[in-house]
């Protein structure tokens, strides 16, 4: 075990403990009266009221806000939280949809839902997951249910004056977690049906506490947070109005950006589940941005209490309103109304982020296979009848951070699980080609769904420079990157066809070209670095699959643009002429076999590469196309070398 995985443990270890005390102690706390029956006296356990909540988020943009309504309904099924009411303070209907969706999927369709019908317009979204309302299964059925129709779904501001209206004085605590959109509203509302009283007196006689997500004190620039500042008018209001007997608690940016929940994770800790839908999310939509869990530390703090937290002194705020610049100022003072957490050391935010992730691992609908559990060492076919019934599983993985690239050697990581160690692709070569094959279908659609047309295909040896190359000449615009040598025969013309099929208008192919020497020391130079390495035979393999690709393609597809691009050398990225391209030379000489296999012979004597790496470096060097003569002798030392080394390795 490395020493950090042994300190995680040991820290895990002692939160469990921790938590048996502290669950220990409160029984002992929670003791109320002694009655006595019979002569026998027995000890009651008062059992923690639920908080009588509203929630008040803008749904449809960060992915912290759905990880706080997940949480929220765990939290119900717990008896922690009597929820009263949500009110999605973004505007349009399929954030609504959306909520239905989760509290439909957790089990709690019957919560009340208003909706914000005139607040921010426009507003930056970062990751427009509402989509996923829209999803269909196999059968071409909604794979969400849902519960209601949005179009009844009340003004946000008319959803808190009825449930204000029915509860009980002091009693409603609100996590506000998005605009100050619909509380601006419900503070200028008149007396009506519901109630005679004003918004602003039934918010100062109903509610006892606000949790927000707001400020940014320990920064030293006082802005309010994007929130605020988005709604900055209505933001104004509700401060200006907020009555001095309801608590304030704030939340403040760089709490939750200490919080990362990196994508991978993500689908990691949803791994044993098909039906989710913040697996869909995470497998829909590219996730990198708004996976900070800021809205989180609202609903945590409001339903297992201040300790929870490190909290500041009491104080005043006030809100300055300067639109983006908008301030959040804090006035310390013994009667204020306000307080605000305050960052912890970085095991107090592992803590947080590990406790979210348990509510993740919850599981309503689990799946018959796992991608994740460590497996026996699985190579060929085992590997890809592993891959088959879980392809869907392997792609949502990849799809979480590939963003617009299709890189096959990328794809590979996701057999980590079964034995793939970044020297031994070959051995999961099918597994591979039936995942990339799925993908590349799967993000072709996605991009043309997306309004992006045009596809680029970057080809050439392996580590010619195929990445440098496309991150240069700027191919991000592209609605679909595919980063591959496609060696084999006819794979180019393949996947050109397949993309025209799917409805792609323009396909450029970015031809790359390096010296084989050069390629091979760039595999190798990666490999120390991942040991993602190339072996001898497919390298030679694959730079000779290069004689004539140019000129077939145009023959094949004269109307697809060819960007032949030089990195000869590792000297740069050069784009040239066709008729220059045509002078590649893709023959391998016996003076270009003797380079390469010297090259090999000695990084293996200088003790460059570790012994458990040579046999993925050297792979299967007698099978090397066009071995010959000393060439060929010269291999056979290398092997009987490669055999010794690995031997001695494997007795220590």
């Amino acid at each position: 075990m490395k020493q950090t995985s042994l300190k995680r443990s040991v820290r895990q270890a002692a939160v469990i403990t921790m938590a048996v005390l502290a669950m220990t102690a409160g029984l002992s706390a929670c003791k109320t009266q002694t009655a006595v029956t019979n002569n026998v006296a027995v000890a009651e356990v008062q059992k923690p009221q639920p908080v009588n909540m509203i929630l008040d988020a803008d749904f449809g943009s960060s992915t912290d806000d759905l990880f706080a309504l997940m949480m929220l309904n765990h939290y119900i099924d717990e008896g922690l939280v009597n929820l009263k009411g949500i009110v999605v303070d973004r505007e349009g209907e399929k954030n609504a949809a959306l909520v239905d969706v989760f509290n439909t999927y957790y089990g709690h369709p019957d919560v009340p839902v208003g909706l914000e019908r005139n607040g921010v317009k426009n507003p930056r979204c970062f990751i427009p997951y509402s989509g996923i309302c829209d999803l269909k299964n196999a059968q071409g059925e909604p794979l969400f249910k849902r519960s209601f129709d949005t179009k009844d779904c009340p003004d946000g501001y008319k959803l808190y004056r009825r449930l204000l209206s029915q509860a009980d004085d002091k009693s409603i605590v609100i996590v506000a977690i998005g605009f100050a959109t619909t509380l601006s509203q419900l503070m200028q509302s008149g007396g009506d049906e519901l109630s005679p009283l004003s918004g602003l007196e039934l918010f100062e006689k109903k509610v006892k506490s606000v949790y927000i997500q707001s400020g940014r004190f320990e920064l030293g620039d006082s802005l309010s947070g994007y929130n605020m500042r988005a709604a900055s008018r209505q933001s104004a209001i509700f401060y200006e109005n907020l009555p001095k007997s309801v608590d304030l608690i704030m939340s403040p940016s760089n709490i939750g950006d200490k919080m990362d929940y990196l994508p991978g994770d993500v689908l990691t800790d949803l791994s044993d589940t098909e039906y989710n839908p913040i697996k869909a999310v995470y497998s829909n939509y590219t996730c990198d941005t708004g996976q900070r869990m800021w809205d989180t530390n609202c609903l945590v703090n409001a339903v297992l209490g201040d300790e929870q937290y490190h909290l500041s002194p009491r104080g005043w705020v006030t809100f300055v309103d300067r639109g983006e610049e908008s301030l959040l100022l804090f006035k310390p003072d013994p009667q204020g109304n306000a307080r605000y957490q305050v960052p912890g050391d970085s095991y107090f935010f592992e803590e947080k982020l590990m406790d979210i992730r348990r509510h993740t691992r919850i599981n309503r609908y689990p799946s018959a296979y796992t991608i994740e559990s460590p497996q026996p060492l699985l190579t060929g076919r085992e590997a890809l009848a592993w891959a088959k019934p879980r392809v869907g599983q392997l792609m949502d993985k990849y799809l979480c951070t590939a963003h617009n690239t299709l890189d096959p050697i990328e794809v590979r990581e996701v057999f980590r699980p079964i034995g793939y160690y970044g020297g031994n692709g070959a051995d999961y070569a099918e597994a591979e080609k039936l995942v990339v094959d799925s993908l590349y279908t799967v993000m072709l659609r996605r991009a043309i769904a997306g309004g992006k047309r045009s596809l680029a295909i970057v080809t050439g040896p392996p580590a010619s420079g195929k990445s440098t190359a496309a991150r240069e000449l700027k191919l991000s615009e592209a609605g679909l990157i595919y980063d591959a040598a496609l060696t084999e025969p006819n794979a180019l013309q393949a996947a050109i066809a397949k993309a025209q099929r799917e409805g792609m208008e323009k396909v450029t192919v970015l031809m790359v070209y390096n010296d084989l020497l050069t390629c091979f020391k760039n595999s190798v130079n990666r490999g120390l670095r991942n040991r993602n390495f190339t072996a001898v035979d497919e390298m030679v393999s694959a730079f000779l699959s290069g004689k004539g690709k140019l000129e077939q393609l145009r023959k094949d597809y004269p109307g697809v643009e060819i960007v032949p691009v030089d990195c000869s050398n590792n000297q740069g990225v050069h784009r040239v002429s066709i008729a220059e391209a045509q002078k590649w030379n893709h023959d391998v000489s016996e003076a270009d076999m003797n380079s390469l296999l010297a090259y090999l012979l000695n990084e293996i004597n200088s003790g460059e590469l570790q012994a458990y790496m040579l046999p993925s470096v050297a792979g299967n060097i007698m099978a090397t196309p066009g071995l010959s003569g000393k060439n060929a002798e010269l291999a056979k030392e290398i092997q009987q070398k490669v055999i010794e080394l690995t031997k001695e390795y494997k007795v220590r």
